[in-house]
């Protein structure tokens, strides 16, 4: 869904989105005024939990497989490798997405923001 945003609070959005926890927290504090804004922010702020949570079990799988030789090795370099990749084409959308005025709802992203409160914007 698209909407008529201002080009300040879309840059705020972009700022919110684009550098992750920080600039979600700068944007919350500096611009709660804007909704596109704080939008983007929460969005922002449950990709960041979500990468956390992720990197923490794929370093718990990594040294349970580390135990088999080689294969445990690869099998964590291959999950790393794809949760990288995950991540980064959901910031990289997200990005296309906040600079285009669209209120994006990324399926598990937006249920965590819905979890820390983003409906009650």
């Amino acid at each position: 869904m698209s909407a008529e945003v201002p080009e300040e609070e879309k840059l705020f959005a972009l700022i919110g989105w684009a550098a992750s926890i920080v600039g979600a927290i700068i944007v919350l504090v500096l611009k709660p005024q804007f909704k596109y804004a704080k939008y983007w922010s929460y969005l922002s702020i449950s990709l960041f939990i979500l990468a956390a949570i992720a990197s923490i079990m794929v370093s718990i799988i990594t040294a349970i497989l580390g135990l088999i030789p080689i294969v445990g090795g690869i099998v964590g370099l291959v999950l790393s490798s794809l949760l990288g990749i995950v991540v980064v084409i959901a910031w990289i959308m997200g990005i296309l997405k906040s600079i285009s005025k669209e209120y994006w709802k990324p399926p598990i992203i937006y249920d965590v923001a819905k979890m820390i409160g983003i409906e009650r914007i």
